[in-house]
């Protein structure tokens, strides 16, 4: 039976799987580029996505399956929803998954350091001196993070008025390392994607843990962006900036969320 591939043309190295992706996402922006719905079902058999009965696969010819019930509900969700033509932006949970398994052997290692790079200069330990209203603000939105992590996870980190390099302390660190190590390769995708749009580890472990609502986090990150957006007004680019920025941390919350339930495939 032939399988059904998100992407035709045969098998690609995992090398250039990034660029690829980066190119499905700049076609998914044009609705008149997008690759046309092929197929009238979407199920899950197995633990594997099948497309009118047949296997899909992800861009490097893998199967595209995942243990976990939740997350594979989620994939079939989105393919499900895709009307005339298919639109990958709105595949986040896909998208995950595709990264996850082509790429999570190779990878993982990078994610971990990338993770543990946010760590030593997390957003959240860099404390304006004025004006007191954004210092409240940065106090009230960012200290029960701080002692979270610290009570919760053994990370106990400095936080310093200016934005001058923090020697965070050596345990502190070496906890999270260990956390990092723990992880999954799909749990790392989901914070690591987390950090780069909070500029926190703290905030997307946070997130992993499910410790607070994914909407507070994400505004957690974004305080002093709308601190100085009430002072100063936003325009409309970066209020769309914004809106997609919050999605996406939204969708990777969501993934991880999935992740957090029984991790056995349908």
């Amino acid at each position: 039976m032939v399988a059904v591939r998100l992407r035709c043309g045969g098998d690609v190295r995992l090398a250039r799987l990034a660029s690829k992706e980066k190119e499905m996402m700049r076609l998914a922006a044009d609705p008149a580029r997008r690759p046309k719905r092929f197929y009238k079902t979407a199920t899950v058999v197995n633990g594997a996505l099948h497309l009118d009965g047949r296997p899909a696969k992800t861009r490097a010819g893998s199967p595209l399956t995942f243990a976990s019930r939740a997350v594979m509900a989620e994939i079939e969700r989105e393919w499900t929803a895709q009307q005339t033509s298919i639109d990958f932006a709105a595949m986040p949970i896909t998208r995950f998954v595709s990264t996850v398994i082509d790429l999570g052997d190779s990878e993982a290692g990078k994610w971990r350091r990338e993770l543990l790079s946010f760590l030593k200069s997390d957003l959240v330990c860099y404390r304006a001196g004025a004006p007191p209203a954004l210092v409240g603000r940065q106090n009230a939105a960012w200290n029960p993070l701080l002692d979270w992590a610290s009570i919760r996870c053994g990370i106990s980190l400095i936080s310093r008025v200016g934005v001058s390099h923090i020697e965070q302390p050596a345990d502190a660190i070496l906890s999270g390392e260990r956390r990092f190590a723990a992880a999954s390769a799909a749990e790392l995708i989901g914070m690591k994607a987390a950090a780069e749009i909070a500029g926190s580890a703290v905030i997307a472990i946070a997130l992993a843990q499910g410790a607070f609502p994914a909407a507070a986090l994400f505004d957690a990150s974004r305080v002093d962006d709308a601190f100085q957006a009430e002072r100063w007004g936003v325009d409309s680019e970066a209020a769309e900036r914004a809106a997609r920025l919050r999605r996406d941390f939204l969708d990777a919350g969501r993934f991880l969320d999935c992740l957090r339930k029984t991790p056995q495939a349908a």
